[in-house]
């Protein structure tokens, strides 16, 4: 305790204002500030780290400083994460301050994606909030809800590679083998195309004769 208000004692002597002086810019002033409170709260994780260390971490939720009229406990396969929270608050806040995962994907209550069943409800994390239960609200999440699944792969690997080869491969043998089997068509068609282009020609010199 004494550490911590040594700590906030410090922030608050480097964030007062001062008294205007020809130095640096506000711009920059602020920048200053900026890392000067940074460097405290570092400063103060690490020392947060060092007495978890030697005291043991919390325990339970009011040691975890957590405050709210209810206890909500998130259920997922033989794991329980409780926190605290008032009544109405989102649901998906309540989530977060629990450290549990839930996938979400369109965040509009649409797609189902991030479903939790609440008193044998679904409900849809994204758009719900805590309703008031008299006992702590248990809230069962899936297990197949779990960080790092459901990402897309990598686009290239060394399958994709050899099957972009392979494929290639057989395109250009399909090319030759219709062309070698298609050559004497595609002479027939150039040559129809030419006689078809003749007739033409001799017909509308013949319109002209006619004019004359």
């Amino acid at each position: 305790m004494i550490l911590r208000l040594t700590l906030l004692g410090s922030a608050a002597g480097l964030l007062a204002p001062r008294p205007p002086t020809r130095g640096p810019g506000p711009r920059r002033a602020r920048l200053c500030t900026a890392l000067r409170a940074k460097t405290l709260q570092r400063k103060w994780q690490n020392e947060r780290t060092k007495l978890a260390d030697e005291f043991g971490a919390p325990t339970s939720i009011e040691d975890k400083g957590l405050a709210g009229a209810m206890t909500v406990a998130f259920k997922q396969g033989n794991s329980t994460k409780l926190t605290r929270c008032d009544v109405g608050a989102p649901l998906s806040e309540v989530a977060s301050q629990a450290d549990q995962f839930i996938r979400y994907k369109c965040k509009k209550g649409q797609c189902g994606t991030c479903e939790v069943q609440i008193n044998g409800k679904w409900v849809r994390t994204c758009v719900a909030t805590v309703p008031y239960v008299e006992d702590t609200l248990e809230v069962t999440v899936k297990g197949t809800m779990v960080a790092g699944q459901g990402k897309a792969s990598k686009f290239y690997s060394v399958k994709s590679i050899f099957m972009g080869l392979y494929n290639n491969i057989l395109g250009m043998v399909g090319f030759v083998k219709t062309s070698a089997t298609e050559g004497g068509n595609f002479k027939d068609r150039l040559e129809g195309e030419d006689d078809i282009a003749k007739l033409v020609a001799a017909r509308k010199a013949a319109r002209e004769l006619e004019k004359a």
